[in-house]
C-alpha cells in the first residue's frame, strides 16, 4: 500500500492502523446486533457492565490474533527456512515470536478477569476478588481451559527462546498450535446434541485460519522491511536466511489454499449444526451469512495472488521494479499492496468471527429426544447382533476425516510412483487400504455405536484400533512410499522457499522426539500405561460423555500403537532399527500385561463407569457387570491372538532371513562385505 509514483524500493505504507480500526469497528457492530447486550444473553444471571461486555469481546479477538501472528512467525522459522538457516536470522524471527507470545499470555489473562466479571456480574476493575478467580479457574471448565491455555502459552514464549533451529521451532510451533485448542472443547460447540461433529469441525476451523491469518500477516512484516528483503539487485533474500520471498510467497499461497479449503468446509458444517440447517432467518444465521461472504472474498484475494503477486514477484526478482498502472511497482511493493488489503479484511472477519462467538445460538428444535437420546447423541440401540453391528453406522467425525485424506494422499504417492515409472508392491497397497477399511468399520460402523453403550463393544473397539489396524497400516510403507515419491528438492529449491516436505519428514524421523517415543524401553510402556490409565481412570467415563474426547483417546491408542509397533513389524526405515531377538522381546513383555488387565477387569466386583451404564436404563443383553466380565475376557483373548500372530510373523521372518544368508554363504563368490542382506 503505496502511493503509485512512489519509488520502487520505498517502504510500503502499514496496514496495520486500518485493520485494528476495521475490527474495532466490525466486532462493536456485531456484538451490539447480536444481543450480548441484552437480558436474554445469559438468563437468571446478574449482568455485567458494558465496560465488561465490550472488553470481554475485544480480549478474545487480541488473544486470536497474538496467537495467529505467533503462530505465523513459528511456521516461517520451521517451515519457510532452510535446516541450515543462518543462526541469527532464526533468533530475530524467534524473539518476534516471544514477543508475541507474551502478548497472547497477556491477553489471556485479560480474557480471565473479564470472564470473571461477566459470570458474577460485577465491576472487572473492583468487584473481582481471589476466590472468585480461583474458583473459576479450577472449578469451571471454561476457567480450566484458559488455565490450560494461559501454560502452554508461557511454555511457548520460553521454549521459543530456548530453541536456536528450525526443527526446534517446529516442536514450538506445535505445542503454539495446541494451545488454541482448549476453549474449543468448553464453547458452544461443545452444547450440542451433535457435539463431536461440531467440536472437531470447530478445531480444524481454528487451526486452518491461525496458520492463514498468522502466515500471511508475517510475510508481510517480513516483506515491507527493506533489512529482511533486499530491496535492490533483484537478492530477495528473507532476512538473511538465503529464502527468495517469490520462494516464500508461493509456497504459503500452497499452504494458504489449504487452509482456506479446510476453513471454508468446517466453517459451514459448524454453522449447520449450530442452526440445524439451512436457517438464517435469526440474528445467528445473519452473522453466519456475513462471515460466508467475507469468505468468499477472502478466496477471491487468493486468487488474485496468484494471478498478480507470484507473477510480479518472480518477474521482479523482488527488488527489480515492475511496471503496470500509473507507474511502476517492486514485485514486494504490488504482494505487500494486495495482501495489505486482504488483511484488513481477515481482521474484519475475525472480529465477526468473535462477535458471533458472542451471540446467544438460536434454539434447534430437537423433537422428542428423551434424557438418554440427549446423553448418548443418538437413539438407543436394539439388541447387539452381528446385523447391527455391520449394518447401523455412526459416522465418526474425526476418523471420517482421517481415512480419506489418509487414502487420498497414499494414492497420490501411487500415482507420482507409476509417473516416474517406478513399481511398487500390491501387497503393500492393499495392506493400507485394508488397514484404513478396518479402522472406518469400527470407528464409524456399528461398533462404534454399541461401543458408547457396551463395555464389551468399547474395549473390542480400542484392541481392533490398537493391535489390528496398526499392522496392517505399517505393512503398507507409507512412510517408504512418501520418501520415494516426493520430490528431493535441490538445494536452490529448498532455498527459494525453505525445506521441502521430504527432508521434513526426514528431520522428523531423526529428531531426537520421536527417537526417545519409539526407544524399546520407552514405546512398550506408553502402550501399556495407555491400557490401564484410560479405564482404571475418571478417562474412560469422561470418554463417554463426551464423544470428542471418544475419538480423541481413540486416535492416541492408535498413534501409540504405531509408534510401538513400528520397530517389530514396520517395513519402513527407521534410524536405528532393533535385531530380530528385541523385537521378539518386543513382541512379548506386552502378553502378561493384557493378561492382566483382562483378568483384573473379569474379577472386578465392581462397574467401571457404573453411573453412566446406570443412566442409559439398557433392558436388552447382560447386565453391566457381566457385559464387563465378557469384555475383559475378549480383551484377554483378542491381546493374546494378536501378539502370538506378531510372534509367529517374526519367527518366519527370522527363517527367511536365516535361508538367505546361507544361500549368500553357499551361492555368492567370496568377497569382502558380500552375503550381508539388509532389509529394504
Amino acid at each position: 500500500m503505496r502511493t503509485p509514483d512512489a519509488p520502487a524500493g520505498a517502504r510500503p505504507v502499514a496496514p496495520w492502523p486500518l485493520a485494528v480500526g476495521a475490527a474495532l469497528l466490525v466486532l462493536a457492530l456485531v456484538v451490539r446486533y447480536g444481543g450480548a447486550f441484552s437480558a436474554e444473553a445469559a438468563p437468571g444471571l446478574t449482568q455485567a457492565g458494558a465496560l465488561t461486555k465490550v472488553g470481554l469481546a475485544v480480549a478474545e479477538l487480541s488473544a486470536q490474533v497474538f496467537g495467529a501472528v505467533t503462530v505465523g512467525w513459528l511456521l516461517l522459522v520451521a517451515v519457510f527456512l532452510p535446516a541450515r538457516a543462518p543462526a541469527a536470522g532464526v533468533r530475530r524471527y524467534l524473539r518476534s515470536a516471544t514477543v508475541w507470545a507474551g502478548a497472547w499470555a497477556l491477553s489471556v489473562l485479560a480474557v480471565v478477569m473479564f470472564s470473571v466479571s461477566d459470570l458474577y456480574g460485577v465491576p472487572v476493575t473492583t468487584g473481582v476478588t481471589g476466590n472468585m478467580l480461583f474458583s473459576f479457574l479450577l472449578e469451571l471448565s471454561q476457567g480450566r481451559a484458559l488455565l490450560v491455555v494461559l501454560a502452554a502459552v508461557v511454555a511457548v514464549a520460553v521454549a521459543a527462546q530456548a530453541v536456536s533451529t528450525p526443527g526446534g521451532a517446529g516442536y514450538v510451533l506445535v505445542l503454539a498450535l495446541g494451545g488454541l485448542l482448549p476453549p474449543v472443547f468448553t464453547g458452544h460447540a461443545a452444547d450440542t446434541s451433535s457435539h463431536a461433529a461440531a467440536v472437531y469441525s470447530l478445531v480444524a476451523h481454528v487451526l486452518g485460519a491461525a496458520l492463514w491469518v498468522g502466515g500471511l500477516i508475517v510475510l508481510v512484516a517480513v516483506a515491507r522491511n527493506p533489512s529482511s528483503v533486499s530491496g535492490v539487485g533483484g537478492g530477495g533474500d528473507v532476512g538473511g536466511s538465503g529464502v527468495r520471498l517469490a520462494g516464500v510467497v508461493g509456497r504459503y499461497s500452497r499452504l494458504a489454499l489449504a487452509c482456506f479449503a479446510v476453513v471454508a468446509v468446517s466453517g459451514l458444517v459448524n454453522a449447520w449444526i449450530r442452526l440445524g440447517g439451512l436457517e438464517l432467518g435469526s440474528r445467528y444465521g445473519a452473522l453466519v451469512a456475513a462471515k460466508t461472504a467475507a469468505l468468499v472474498g477472502l478466496g477471491a484475494f487468493g486468487w488474485w495472488h496468484r494471478r498478480v503477486s507470484l507473477p510480479a514477484l518472480r518477474a521482479g526478482k523482488e527488488g527489480g521494479a515492475v511496471k503496470g498502472g500509473a507507474g511502476s511497482l517492486s514485485g514486494r511493493g504490488v504482494f505487500v499492496r494486495i495482501a495489505a488489503v486482504e488483511i484488513v479484511v481477515m481482521a474484519a472477519t475475525m472480529a465477526l468471527a468473535t462477535g458471533l462467538s458472542r451471540t446467544p445460538p438460536p434454539e434447534v428444535a430437537q423433537g422428542t429426544l428423551n434424557l438418554v437420546t440427549l446423553k448418548l447423541g443418538f437413539p438407543l440401540p436394539g439388541p447387539a447382533s452381528l446385523g447391527a453391528y455391520l449394518l447401523d453406522w455412526r459416522f465418526d467425525p474425526l476418523f471420517s476425516a482421517v481415512v480419506p485424506v489418509a487414502a487420498g494422499l497414499y494414492a497420490l504417492g501411487l500415482l507420482r510412483m507409476r509417473r516416474a515409472g517406478l513399481s511398487w508392491p500390491l501387497s503393500r497397497t492393499v495392506a493400507w487400504y485394508a488397514g484404513l477399511a478396518v479402522m472406518l468399520l469400527v470407528t464409524c460402523g456399528g461398533l462404534a455405536r454399541y461401543s458408547m453403550v457396551l463395555f464389551s463393544a468399547h474395549l473390542v473397539q480400542h484392541l481392533v484400533l490398537s493391535l489390528v489396524v496398526p499392522v496392517f497400516l505399517l505393512l503398507g510403507a507409507p512412510v517408504t512410499l512418501a520418501l520415494r515419491s516426493l520430490p528431493r528438492g535441490s538445494r536452490a529449491g529448498a532455498d527459494a522457499g525453505g525445506r521441502p516436505v521430504r527432508e521434513m519428514l526426514v528431520a522428523v524421523l531423526r529428531s531426537r522426539a520421536f527417537g526417545v517415543a519409539s526407544h524399546p524401553l520407552v514405546a512398550p510402556v506408553v502402550f501399556v500405561a495407555g491400557l490401564y490409565g484410560f479405564y482404571l481412570s475418571p478417562l474412560f467415563e469422561a470418554s463417554l460423555r463426551n464423544h470428542a474426547l471418544h475419538s480423541f483417546a481413540m486416535a492416541v491408542f492408535v498413534v501409540s500403537a504405531l509408534v510401538y509397533l513400528w520397530p517389530i513389524v514396520g517395513v519402513d526405515p527407521l534410524p536405528r532399527r532393533p535385531s530380530l531377538s528385541v523385537r521378539f522381546l518386543l513382541a512379548a513383555v506386552v502378553v502378561p500385561f493384557h493378561a492382566l488387565f483382562g483378568a483384573a477387569v473379569m474379577g472386578r466386583g465392581g462397574v467401571l463407569a457404573a453411573d453412566w451404564y446406570g443412566r442409559l436404563g439398557r433392558a436388552w443383553g447382560d447386565s453391566p457387570l457381566r457385559d464387563q466380565r465378557v469384555g475383559g475376557g475378549l480383551g484377554w483373548a483378542l491381546g493374546e491372538i494378536a501378539a502370538l500372530a506378531v510372534i509367529v510373523a517374526l519367527a518366519h521372518r527370522w527363517l527367511r532371513d536365516d535361508r538367505r544368508a546361507v544361500h549368500a554363504v553357499d551361492g555368492a563368490p567370496v568377497r569382502a562385505g558380500a552375503g550381508q542382506v539388509t532389509e529394504e
